[in-house]
C-alpha cells in the first residue's frame, strides 16, 4: 500500500487493521506523520476550549473534528509501534498520544 493519508479510512480506524494492509505492501509510518497528527490536533485547542466553555450544540462539529484527529494520531502511533515490535522486537516509543 502506498504512502498516502487514507490508510486510515481505509482500516477504518483500526490499528490491527492498518497493520496488515501496511504488511501488504511493505510501507512505513514515518516518526513525521505522528508529528504531523499531533500539531493538526493541537491547532484546534483553542477552538476546542471555547466550544467547551459555550455548551451550545455549534461547537460540536469542532469537538468531533479535534476527536477524528485525535484517533488518527493514536493510529499511526499504534502503527509505528507495531512495526518496531514486528522489526526489532521492542520498540522506544513508550508514551501515548498527549491529550
Amino acid at each position: 500500500m502506498s504512502r498516502k493519508a487514507e490508510l486510515f479510512a481505509a482500516a477504518g480506524g483500526s490499528v490491527l487493521r492498518g497493520y496488515r494492509l501496511l504488511q501488504r505492501g511493505g510501507a512505513n509510518i514515518p516518526p513525521m506523520w505522528i508529528k504531523r497528527a499531533s500539531q493538526s490536533r493541537c491547532r484546534l485547542h483553542k477552538d476546542v476550549a471555547q466550544a467547551l466553555r459555550r455548551k451550545s450544540k455549534a461547537g460540536l462539529s469542532t469537538l468531533r473534528e479535534w476527536e477524528k484527529r485525535y484517533n488518527k494520531e493514536c493510529f499511526y502511533y499504534g502503527l509505528r509501534v507495531l512495526l518496531e515490535l514486528a522489526r526489532k522486537g521492542k520498540t522506544r516509543l513508550t508514551k501515548a498520544p498527549r491529550i
